[in-house]
């Protein structure tokens, strides 16, 4: 029979941020306490069998106003495909115009379903002739 074991939580569901503790014997749950909502067991057992995570970031973008386009995964990732998906995301550049939501890249570190989409639009820019500086005589 395997030990009794507990691990400890902070939900962030919702702003609360309650304590949680949660109690196991291997891989079953026996129970989930200190949540203030109902959101908070859901939290700590999607957080013992599948951890996941998302995050922003920017990519370099060209033919812009600014230099850097703002993007994000489009739904959290498991924790241990995080690496990949930041190494798959350092290699993506841009080049406008891009349309807030646009997909930039398909299932990133080759998790189905998540993609790396724009966080906003950027039309493209045109440069008149007497701004382009290889134009100068």
């Amino acid at each position: 029979m395997t030990e009794r074991q507990e691990q400890h939580y902070v939900c962030i569901s919702c702003p609360i941020g309650c304590p949680l503790r949660l109690v196991h014997e291997g891989d079953q749950i026996i129970e989930v306490e200190g949540q203030e909502c109902n959101r908070g067991a859901k939290y700590a057992r999607q957080e013992f069998t599948d951890p996941r995570r998302t995050f922003s970031t920017t990519v370099p973008i060209t033919g812009a106003v600014y230099g850097r386009l703002p993007v994000k995964l489009s739904a959290p990732v498991p924790r241990q495909a995080i690496p990949a998906a930041m190494a798959a995301i350092r290699l993506l550049s841009a080049e406008a115009p891009v349309r807030l939501g646009q997909v930039l890249l398909r299932d990133v570190a080759g998790v189905a379903g998540v993609d790396v989409v724009a966080c906003r639009t950027m039309d493209r820019i045109m440069i008149a002739p007497s701004d382009d500086p290889s134009s100068a005589t």
